[in-house]
């Protein structure tokens, strides 16, 4: 008989979204035969008036107020003055998540954010009902608000995350080290040269993929602007403005100020992987899908000004292990990439330490807890 399994995330353009999709491909590769598969946005669900408030909170403090979002992200007290207003809100939802969870029955749920991780847990506990609850982390910030009892197995990106959330009291046996769930497409290798070809560029000049997650935030425009006026060195620039129009207009008007042909810009996309094979160096705000996909990819990175919080976890982590290096603001990006192509053997030692913190098939491995016995 066949599992059903639910999928939750929130937020369809996120990293939630993106490993809730990479689950869905593991279990299609590696188990068709034996699950039924249903992904649900757990806040358009619930409260999709609430939910697009919350996203649209969320961009505006990481936009204006970032320190803010630091100050909050995992603080105790902040998780004590706002437990009541929580629970009434899980409260509030629990009719919705009862009616959803007996329509579909699951033997297995996965929940690739905290906030479903919380309501169907109290569903579990107030219900009684008998199935594995999966939280998939997707950064190495593993905040209290994942901590529920009623967790059967957390998905962790590294061992040091692992260590956190021992001490915060989750048993170890609970916990795998799986990685954080990547789509099986970026595994592959494909023909960079072709894919320089149809991109129509200089297969001379190194390629420095530049990205600031699905919403085009961080110092993009500006890490464009000190890259494509570098007197010395030539290189050919990726720019992924995601959905933010405004960046992808500031962008195209910047390649074009600057000669153009030099400077790709695109809009969100759904093919990262193609760029990242042709990429010889990605920067980015330490986003913890993009650099995961960017390990599988053996994609070494710069980071620049990451989101304090989960981020900010997210750089240390990939700078202590070599992955990576941060730059102190964008101004400095040229010198630190300058100095990394002007050292193949720099750039070689790079792409050793990303190889010693991969974690293959974490999509597959993760799809396989859902058809343990």
């Amino acid at each position: 008989m066949r599992k059903k399994v639910l999928i939750f995330y929130i937020s369809k353009f996120s990293g939630h979204y993106h490993a809730a999709e990479a689950i869905e491909k593991g279990l299609q590769k590696t188990c068709p035969d034996d699950v039924l598969i249903e992904k649900i946005n757990a806040l358009e669900y619930t409260n999709p008036l609430l939910g697009k408030v919350i996203n649209k909170a969320y961009i505006e403090i990481i936009k204006k107020r970032p320190e803010l979002w630091g100050h909050i992200y995992d603080n105790p007290d902040f998780m004590e003055k706002t437990q009541r207003t929580r629970d009434a809100l899980h409260k509030f939802n629990m009719s919705k998540i009862r009616r959803l969870m007996e329509k579909h029955s699951p033997d297995v749920v996965f929940c690739t954010q905290a906030f479903p991780c919380g309501m169907v847990s109290d569903y579990k506990r107030s219900c009684g009902k008998r199935f594995s609850l999966i939280g998939v982390l997707t950064d190495h910030a593993p905040h209290s608000y994942w901590l529920f009892a009623e967790v059967d197995k957390y998905v962790v990106p590294s061992n040091g995350t692992r260590d956190v959330l021992v001490r915060k009291g989750v048993p170890e046996e609970k916990i795998k080290v799986f990685g954080i769930p990547v789509d099986p497409r970026f595994e592959q290798t494909l023909d960079a040269s072709a894919i320089k070809r149809r991109l129509s560029l200089d297969e001379s000049l190194p390629v420095v993929l530049i990205m600031g997650g699905s919403q085009g935030l961080g110092a993009v425009e500006n890490v464009v602007r000190s890259l494509s006026t570098d007197p010395v060195h030539r290189y050919h620039l990726l720019v992924v403005a995601g959905k933010n129009k405004r960046l992808y207009s500031r962008i195209k008007h910047l390649a074009k100020a600057s000669g153009g042909g030099k400077v790709n810009v695109f809009s969100y996309l759904e093919n990262i992987d193609e760029l990242m094979e042709i990429a010889d160096i990605i920067v980015t705000k330490a986003g913890g899908m993009t650099t995961s996909e960017a390990i599988v990819k053996k994609l070494p990175m710069v980071i620049v000004d990451p989101i304090p919080g989960h981020e900010r976890m997210n750089a240390d982590f990939l700078v202590k292990s070599g992955a990576a290096v941060e730059a102190d603001g964008y101004a400095r990006v040229p010198e630190i990439i300058d100095g990394i192509f002007d050292s193949p053997e720099r750039l070689e030692d790079m792409v050793s330490c990303i190889e010693k913190i991969a974690r293959p098939g974490s999509a597959s491995n993760i799809a396989s807890l859902a058809i343990e016995d």
